[in-house]
């Protein structure tokens, strides 16, 4: 188990989960399309000006002394002012070092983008035990976390628009990580719903190793499950449940991981999955395996990942950080300790 994160942070990072409770997102976007439909066509697929993977033009860091040593709210603005917004830590080897020792790269820094609900706290979940760089980069959804099914429909297009914004959102973390630490290798993390963002990002920016944890494709599939679960089961349901995975899934086609899959066949690439995952299909999940055949495989112990569950963030983490640690000095085929007995895990 990896120790090292203060109880304030844990307690902050406890709480900053629980910040967002969505409406059941398929059944809303259903009524979102019946009700504007118009509105919707309007939003296009295109991201806000300024968007892309070189478009950062300044990098604003404020300290949050509140937060602990170390870390930064950052503001990473591109053309026409468009803003991202991370929270930042220095790598632990900086940190510690003398005054007036010139700064250090950190071997690794991780741009994380984690659940909904966690947001930029994702970054308070990373212990500064570890000698990495942590930038989480925080959804470009700025407007009201709480909505009812009303407001949530009133929304959808600028929802739409910021969720195709978010691989934008993260390629341009990269960017400032590199800027803030030349010469750093960059790992960057997708965590549940940052899954498809995390790998429709690959194509606009150059990483080093990238690594999803409980992810899944096949987002039609994985909608219509989420709307079964909300809605209930039986025929009128499952028609439903069917209609609106697939208007949603057409919301969101562009963040499909199997979309950019060529992109991805040459980064280093770890996948941990929850022993006892409750919420993804097998299905989906076996899909993302296929996107990713040259993976190293890996599983957390529970359920789908909790960021109040120390254990599970303790035990991915450890299973990460032992990934990212044998990159380059590592070759062929092995077993990596968190795979399931017996698992055949390719580097």
């Amino acid at each position: 188990m990896i120790a090292g994160t203060s109880l304030s942070v844990r307690t902050a990072a406890s709480r900053a989960s629980r910040r967002f409770r969505p409406p059941p997102a398929a059944i809303l976007l259903l009524a979102s399309f019946a009700i504007a439909p118009a509105r919707l066509e309007a939003a296009g697929v295109q991201a806000p000006a300024g968007a892309g993977p070189s478009a950062l033009l300044e990098l604003d860091r404020v300290p949050a002394a509140d937060l602990g040593r170390g870390f930064e709210r950052w503001r990473m603005i591109g053309p026409g002012r468009d803003t991202v917004t991370g929270l930042w830590r220095a790598p632990a080897r900086r940190r510690s070092g003398m005054r007036g020792d010139p700064p250090r790269a950190a071997e690794w820094t991780v741009v994380i983008l984690g659940g909904v609900g966690t947001d930029d706290a994702a970054a308070l979940l990373v212990p500064d035990t570890l000698p990495v760089g942590v930038l989480a980069v925080s959804w470009p959804w700025k407007g009201p976390r709480r909505m009812s099914q009303a407001e949530f429909v009133a929304n959808a297009p600028a929802i739409r628009a910021a969720l195709l914004h978010t691989p934008e959102a993260l390629a341009r973390g990269v960017a400032a990580v590199r800027r803030a630490s030349p010469g750093t290798r960059v790992a960057m993390v997708g965590a549940s719903l940052g899954v498809p963002p995390a790998v429709a990002a690959i194509p606009l920016v150059r990483v080093e190793a990238l690594v999803l944890v409980d992810g899944a494709a096949d987002l039609e599939r994985l909608l219509q499950s989420e709307a079964r679960r909300a809605i209930g089961e039986g025929v009128v349901a499952g028609g439903l449940a069917g209609v609106s995975a697939s208007l949603a899934a057409w919301m969101v086609a562009p963040l499909e991981p199997s979309r950019h899959a060529a992109a991805a066949r040459n980064i280093p690439t770890l996948l941990v999955d929850a022993e006892r995952e409750e919420r993804l299909p097998r299905a989906c999940v076996a899909r993302l395996h296929a996107i990713f055949p040259h993976a190293t495989l890996a599983r957390h112990p529970g359920g789908h990942l909790r960021p109040e569950n120390r254990e599970q963030i303790s035990s991915t983490l450890a299973t990460t950080w032992r990934w990212l640690d044998g990159i380059g000095r590592a070759t062929g085929t092995r077993t990596l300790r968190g795979a399931r007995p017996g698992q055949t895990v390719r580097r």
